[in-house]
């Protein structure tokens, strides 16, 4: 025989039994019947809510009403929110979260936007049209079922009238049914406006997600310069200290520079791993406030310590600073750097170590910053293809900064990134 599915258990029982609720709590005819079955309960506690807002306008008399309609008002937000569960779970109608007025700081900042936002009221709007429907549920079933019974009980049934009567008293149940459903159906397509998000709500949330969308971009604009050049640079050392260890050619072991080169190694990976872990905890945290920038951003002072380890590295790379740098705003200074940045790393990238030259002149009301390398002498030593991706990102900022990037090779062989900013602009 086969196993039985009935439930042994209580543990099996309580789980039968929630997935019954589940499935008539759920979206469609069960989830529609529910919501018309709880709207006369409802509709009574609205009523009364109404009731004790007006109690509350008139015991303001009495100097205790102020107390009393704020207490009506926040009862008000919180059946809204009930309301807007209750939509969603039976109807899948998508409302939108309001504001969370008990959220926001302080005491008075509360009762202000509790009284004086537009949620609060439309909420009570949303309280009068539950009355509504309440009485509408009521009256089409009273009328629904007053029919029936007249049908049933107070005409004489015989051969001749019992199908017609039966027809018609079929067509009362189906035409009473229809009314309720699109009672329902009316409820649905008119919470969404009272309660979810105002426009200025929505205007503020979309002000949000476009500020987050930008602050993602520059954290995966500075992943892909940091890191990038972190990586190369490592890259190099490492393809450094390997050939300073291999004797080859006459060549004499040099130990010093592979302990010069692991160290560069060590610290750019840990730089590495530090700024990564910054992002990820700035990118999982992204819906909470932020608590600033994901890494200090770096300036035309860290040029040095930029190219020092590249040097090491073995290649011979030279910075020139013309003029007065130091009254840059941070945002030019910043984009100047991730020039000097990107077009070093892209000359290990594509031409291994030909000598090159990084410069910053400051002519009257803009900044330009060039990097340009020789043609490559060892093509094999290229540490790896880049993706273009660097070029492109910096040519939108330099872009939204007002200014111009443009990259192209020399007419010697080698290659040339520079970048015209505006001292006015920010990256």
């Amino acid at each position: 025989m086969p196993p039985s599915t009935f439930p042994r258990t209580a543990a099996e029982i309580a789980a039968r039994l929630r997935a019954v609720v589940a499935t008539a709590a759920g979206p469609g005819w069960p989830g529609r019947v529910l919501y018309a079955l709880a709207a006369v309960p409802i509709g009574a506690l609205c009523l009364a809510i109404y009731a004790a807002l007006v109690g509350a306008v008139v015991a303001v008399v009495y100097g205790i009403g102020v107390l009393l309609i704020l207490l009506v008002l926040a009862s008000v937000r919180g059946f809204a929110g009930l309301d807007r569960r209750l939509a969603r779970t039976l109807l899948a109608v998508d409302i939108p979260d309001g504001e969370r007025v008990r959220r926001l700081p302080g005491v008075l900042t509360p009762l202000r936007r509790l009284v004086l936002s537009a949620g609060t009221w439309r909420a009570l709007g949303w309280v009068g049209v539950r009355v509504l429907l309440g009485v509408a549920t009521i009256a089409t079933s009273f009328f629904g079922t007053a029919v029936l019974v007249g049908l049933l009980d107070e005409v004489g049934w015989n051969l001749v009238n019992a199908l017609p009567l039966l027809a018609l008293a079929a067509l009362d149940v189906v035409v009473t049914l229809v009314v309720l459903d699109l009672v329902v159906r009316l409820a649905a397509s008119v919470a969404p406006r009272l309660l979810g998000a105002g426009a200025e709500q929505q205007i503020a949330a979309l002000q949000q997600s476009s500020r987050r969308l930008a602050d993602r971009n520059k954290l995966a604009r500075d992943l892909h310069d940091t890191i990038g050049h972190s990586l190369t640079a490592s890259l190099l050392q490492a393809t450094a200290a390997r050939r300073t260890l291999t004797p080859a050619d006459g060549r004499p072991v040099q130990p010093d520079f592979a302990r010069q080169a692991l160290g560069h190694i060590e610290t750019n990976t840990r730089a590495a791993l530090a700024e990564l872990d910054r992002v990820l905890t700035v990118l999982r945290d992204g819906d909470g406030p932020s608590e600033g920038p994901a890494f200090a951003a770096p300036s035309l002072a860290d040029l040095d310590d930029l190219l020092a380890g590249l040097r090491d590295g073995g290649l011979p790379v030279a910075l020139v600073i013309d003029g007065e740098v130091d009254d840059v705003p941070p945002g030019v200074q910043e984009l100047a750097y991730r020039v000097v940045q990107e077009g070093t790393t892209n000359v290990l990238r594509h031409a291994g170590c030909p000598l090159t030259v990084a410069q910053v002149v400051r002519s009257g009301d803009t900044l330009d910053v060039r990097v340009v390398n020789e043609r490559a002498s060892q093509l094999d030593s290229r540490p790896g293809p880049g993706g273009g991706r660097g070029l492109a990102g910096l040519r939108e900022r330099a872009a939204a900064a007002g200014g111009t990037l443009r990259a192209e090779p020399t007419p010697t062989g080698g290659f040339e990134l520079c970048a015209t900013l505006p001292l006015a602009g920010a990256a």
